[in-house]
Formats: structure tokens, sequence, C-alpha cells
């Protein structure tokens, strides 16, 4: 068993039209993260989201989705605009829509978008940080706020050194039986070039709040069963700060390294990563990289030289591992 929902003790979920209609006399979180929209576009469901989350006492923050590809498509609407300007343009979008609800900070969401229209953001970088940069500038002009950053734990280094010290929200998922915790994203996220720890780690995309391999989006209010879970690793004087809601935060906290029974801990020594296989041995179809490095796994038995992840059937070389006493 992995990451728990609970196991933070200040969590929230992150919504757009693609949750659906939301019930949410069932939504039980400290704080919601809502999608306004992206380019010249509302977020279908925004207005609806917006009102619903502001009756409840919880925190609210918002996200954008940045477009970087429209000013630079012949069709667009915006062809031709400067990359500056468009990411104005955005924040002003944005700002218009949340402008009559109660503060809270924006995130620009910065990741690459369908490939049949656009190119991933890694061969624009000069134009995505050029729009990126101008869309935070001219928010934090309008909501008089310093406004952050989402983005995945891979891109961190790809972002210029200036805008390194925004507020981050970073997406990570790690693998579901990795023993990981607090301390290890703030110190990824270190290693990676960002001059400030992160305030928000979004830790799965599925939903599945208690780690047992169900989907719980619909007993969370969601129409669907997928849902983004996220955990707060900021400070609560940071929280607090942030979100203008009378949310009573809890003293006992629960280290997410301690909620497991350690059968053998292990490090990955391999560099940058290492596959993770249905069996222990070269010839079993790869299941996907374990990243990064030197981040505790459980080991629940060793066949051959390979250890078998503890409640998976998968398993990773331990030529490329090290015990942890």
């Amino acid at each position: 068993m992995g990451i728990k929902l609970n196991d933070f003790k200040i969590n929230g979920f992150d919504i757009s039209q693609f949750n659906g209609v939301i019930d949410w006399d069932k939504v039980k979180t400290n704080f919601i993260a809502i999608r306004v929209g992206y380019g010249n576009t509302i977020d279908s469901k925004f207005v609806e989201n917006i009102n619903n989350a502001q009756k409840k006492d919880i925190g609210v923050a918002y996200y954008w989705y940045m477009d970087y590809y429209n000013n630079h498509i012949a069709t667009s609407s915006v062809n031709g605009m400067s990359d500056s300007d468009w990411g104005k343009k955005q924040a002003e979008n944005c700002w218009n829509a949340i402008k009559g609800y109660k503060s809270g900070m924006v995130f620009i969401d910065v990741e690459s978008t369908n490939g049949t229209y656009a190119p991933k953001i890694e061969a624009v970088q000069n134009r995505v940080q050029t729009i990126m940069g101008a869309f935070l500038s001219r928010m934090d002009e309008l909501n008089n706020l310093v406004n952050g950053i989402y983005c995945s734990l891979g891109i961190l280094n790809w972002h210029y050194s200036k805008y390194r010290n925004r507020p981050l929200w970073v997406a990570w998922y790690p693998y579901r039986t990795a023993t990981v915790g607090t301390s290890d994203i703030i110190s990824l996220c270190s290693k990676k070039g960002w001059q400030i720890p992160p305030i928000i780690w979004q830790y799965a995309s599925d939903g599945d709040i208690d780690d047992n391999g169900t989907e719980d989006g619909k007993s969370m209010g969601m129409q669907y069963e997928f849902l983004d879970l996220n955990g707060w690793v900021g400070t609560d004087a940071q929280y607090k700060s942030m979100f203008e809601a009378s949310v009573e935060i809890p003293n006992d906290e629960v280290p997410i390294e301690d909620v497991n029974t350690i059968i053998t801990k292990w490090k990955i020594t391999a560099n940058p990563s290492l596959f993770i296989r249905q069996g222990s041995n070269t010839s079993y179809k790869k299941l996907g990289l374990y990243y990064p490095t030197d981040i505790p796994v459980q080991i629940s038995t060793i066949e051959n030289g390979w250890g078998k992840l503890n409640g998976q059937d998968a398993y990773i070389s331990l030529a490329y591992a090290k015990k942890v006493s």
C-alpha cells in the first residue's frame, strides 16, 4: 500500500469540467483548486463549481491551463499576437472570470497539450516561458498576489531560473508501493533547481483515496471515478495566508513514511531511474520507470537478485539498489 489522501493533514482536489456534475454534499476536503479556463475560453463548469465551492467552508484556489500555441496557428483568431501580449491577454481573461469571487492564488498550468495541433512545450521553450512570464506578471498586478506555477516534477529545471522562486504546485506520481513523504518531494524539487519548497503536491490522478486499487471519485462527489488528489506540503502559516476560509487545521500529523508496515526498505541507485518489470528477470515486460533515485521502496521478497515490490506483482533489479538499514 502507498500514499493515502488522509496521510496529509491538509488535502485537496483539483477540478474542471472533466469531473462532470459534482455532488457538493459529498465533497469532504480542506481545499479545492478550480480550473478557470484556457486561452480565450472559460471552463464550462467554472461558474457552477466556484459558486458551489464558496458555499462550503473550504479554501479555494484557481488554475489556468496555459495556451501556448494558438497565437502561432494561422486559423486562430489570435494568430500573430506576440507571445507577451498573449500571456497578458490570458491573465486578463482569467481575472475577468474570478474577480467577483473570493480572492485566491492563481496557478498557471504548464504542460504539453495535444500533439496533433501543438508542439510539445520542450520544443518551444522561449515561447512558453515568455507567455507564462507575461501571464504571471499581469496576474500579480490584477489580484495583488504572488501567483504560482503548476507543472510536473520532470520539467522543473526546464523553467528559466527567474521563475523558480514562484509558489509551486508540483505533480509527481510515485509508484504505488513507494514509501515517500513530504520531505522527499521537497528534496526532489530542490534538486531540480526550485528555489523555494513546493506548497502543493499532486500525488495521484486516479481518485484512489485509500490506495486499495479502487477509484473513489464518485464517493467524493464527482460524476466519474477519477479525481486528482493533492496534499498540502507547505506550512500551516502559508495555508492560512493563501486561503480565505475558516478551515480548522488538525494538530495531529501522521507522517506518510509511517503509514505502511516496512518489510525491507531499499533505495534506487540507478541514474536517473530504474525499470520496473512484471517478473524477476529482464525478459519480463517493463511496467514503467521508478523515478527518481534515492527514494525508498518496500521489498517483500528477493528472487535471483530481483526484489518484489511489497503488495505488487512487480520487480526491480537489486543490482541497482541498496538496502536501507
